[in-house]
């Protein structure tokens, strides 16, 4: 917001407005009908921020003279109500026609309206009221500059294009190439404190065509830009957002000032999220490629601590480790998950990096815990295991206590044939939730079967647990996938000992009666009929457990195929 100029000065600085105001409210309150004390309670508000209670205590003014008017106005412009203040400061004008702030004031209104050619008729008057010759020839820096610049510029014209000066004046042209630094600054912090984009973009821009080598001028024009490109993306207008941005980038690339790191960082930053928005990922990588070069560079020039502190947010947050999420989202909504994932490695290596300066303290931690654990997700969806594997890893030293990623964590280490590591993964989930049942299941998942003791002992701790939480649906749901992985290895048992049956059966009907050795036959027959028996015991343990129709199936023709192998081994045993 521009500066506005005070009517008198009210009161030295380190005044207590809060005491001061709490004292003239009790002297109202007690019946104090001096108007000077609602005025002096009004500017309290003011410094207070308390815009309606100052606007409320002048209204009580009943005959305003022109300090009240004055004040009214500052307020109206303060709400951003620039015509109500155009208003006031004309009053205060009638008042006291010799009032310098309320000339300025009313410029700056008028200014904040657009209306360029009252400013321009009315700063002749204005230099004859200004207190200094300084004030004068900054007041005439000023004329100049609006008499000059364009009414308007279109977005992503370049600023020498856009401006037309008139051939009358362009003497005065020469007047503005002589402006001190102080005095540029201070006419650029005027324009940029008037928060309107519309009437502030083409003076910068003419103000940088007539002066096209000012550090001052180009950063102000930039800053104009960059503010107003950031209001339509919260707004949601990537279109017009992008191309705004991009035709900085375009100036930028021709101008014969060396654009700061820290400008071309928000720019790039801001272009590839704004070309993200709008689905062109491989331009937004582009741009934040760019951004991740400029702050290279920055971070290289930051010498001193306090720069090094500049790239670290008030919340632990290092600047680089947003640049790496940029650029890994970028990635991975491009589907290329391959490149995305060493950016994300080192997001995740910055923000552990200052876990310890972390505001609130569990900040970054918990950011980084949330991101790890989604990309073990996304991974893991990929079937890329080893790779959701280490980010699953990464969150659990993160959070070892967290039993989600720890289930997560063994299912895949069983998915990797890592018996050791599951088996440590569920000590740990065990510590966790030291009495969910559902970890014992996890145990007979990591069990090594091997043989039919082994798948006997598996369905009676299963047999178990489901009696012990009848109607659990976490125990059901495990509980079917263990049964799932032991029905096809009694398949697998009743296939050998068949094809055991058959290789004795063939051998028996290729050789002739006298030849066959019918004692080792019917000690292998009954060895074969106490395994398909044993089979078929573990099958029906299995089959009073299983929910499903399909396992159920398989299980009873499992059993089925048992009896005739059993009837067959049998009446060969005899």
């Amino acid at each position: 917001m521009a500066a506005l100029l005070e009517a008198v000065p009210v009161a030295p600085a380190g005044t207590d407005w809060n005491q001061a105001a709490r004292f003239l409210e009790q002297s109202i309150r007690a019946g104090n009908s001096d108007p000077q004390a609602q005025y002096l309670l009004a500017l309290c508000y003011k410094r207070l921020g308390r815009i309606a209670d100052a606007r409320h205590a002048l209204s009580r003014i009943a005959e305003a003279d022109a300090n009240v008017l004055l004040q009214r106005g500052v307020l109206a412009f303060l709400d951003r109500d620039f015509a109500q203040a155009v208003e006031q400061f004309r009053h205060t004008l009638t008042q006291h026609p010799q009032s310098y702030a309320a000339s300025y004031n009313l410029m700056l209104a008028w200014l904040s309206l657009g209306k360029k050619d009252e400013c321009i008729q009315f700063l002749p008057r204005m230099i004859e009221l200004a207190p200094a010759a300084e004030e004068k020839r900054f007041l005439e820096l000023l004329r100049t500059l609006l008499a000059l610049a364009p009414s308007q510029v279109r977005i992503g014209d370049d600023a020498t294009s856009a401006s037309e000066p008139i051939p009358p004046m362009r003497e005065h042209e020469l007047f503005l190439h002589a402006i001190t630094p102080e005095e540029e600054t201070r006419l650029v912090d005027l324009l940029g404190g008037l928060g309107q984009f519309e009437i502030t973009f083409p003076l910068l821009s003419h103000l940088l065509s007539i002066r096209p080598g000012s550090t001052i001028a180009f950063s102000a024009y930039f800053g104009a830009a960059l503010f107003h490109g950031k209001q339509l993306m919260d707004r949601s207008q990537w279109e017009e957002a992008y191309s705004l941005l991009a035709s900085l980038w375009r100036r930028q690339e021709s101008a014969m000032v060396a654009m700061d790191k820290r400008v071309q960082l928000v720019l790039s930053t801001m272009l590839g999220v704004t070309s993200c928005l709008l689905q062109d990922y491989q331009r937004g990588c582009w741009y934040f490629r760019s951004a991740r070069d400029a702050f290279a560079q920055l971070q290289e020039g930051a010498t001193t601590q306090l720069l090094q502190q500049r790239l670290v947010s008030p919340k632990g947050a290092y600047q680089g480790a947003w640049i790496e999420q940029n650029l890994a989202l970028a990635y991975e909504w491009q589907g290329k998950l391959d490149q995305a994932e060493p950016h994300w490695n080192r997001y995740f290596d910055f923000l552990e990096h200052y876990f310890p300066i972390s505001q609130p303290p569990d900040y970054l931690p918990r950011l980084a815990f949330e991101g790890l654990s989604r990309l073990g997700d996304v991974f893991s969806k990929k079937e890329k295991w080893s790779t959701a594997l280490g980010f699953l890893q990464r969150a659990v030293r993160i959070r070892p206590s967290e039993s989600d990623v720890l289930e997560r964590l063994f299912h895949l280490y069983t998915q990797l044939k890592r018996p050791e590591d599951a088996r440590r993964t569920l000590r740990m989930l065990r510590e966790v939730k030291p009495n969910d049942p559902q970890v014992d299941l996890f145990e007979l998942e990591v069990r090594e079967i091997r043989g039919l003791d082994d798948m006997e002992e598996t369905l009676t701790q299963l047999r178990r647990l489901l009696q012990a939480h009848p109607g659990d649906m976490r125990i059901e749901e495990r509980s079917a996938a263990v049964l799932g992985a032991v029905t096809p290895l009694l398949e697998r048992q009743a296939e050998q000992a068949t094809s055991q049956v058959n290789r004795v059966v063939d051998q028996m009907r290729r050789l002739p009666n006298h030849q066959i050795n019918w004692g080792v036959v019917r000690e292998v027959m009954r060895d074969l009929e106490d395994r398909f028996t044993r089979i078929r015991r573990v099958a029906q343990r299995a089959a009073a457990l299983v929910t499903t129709e399909d396992q159920r199936r398989l299980l009873t023709r499992l059993i089925h195929h048992c009896d005739r192998k059993m009837d067959q081994a049998h009446s060969l045993g005899q």
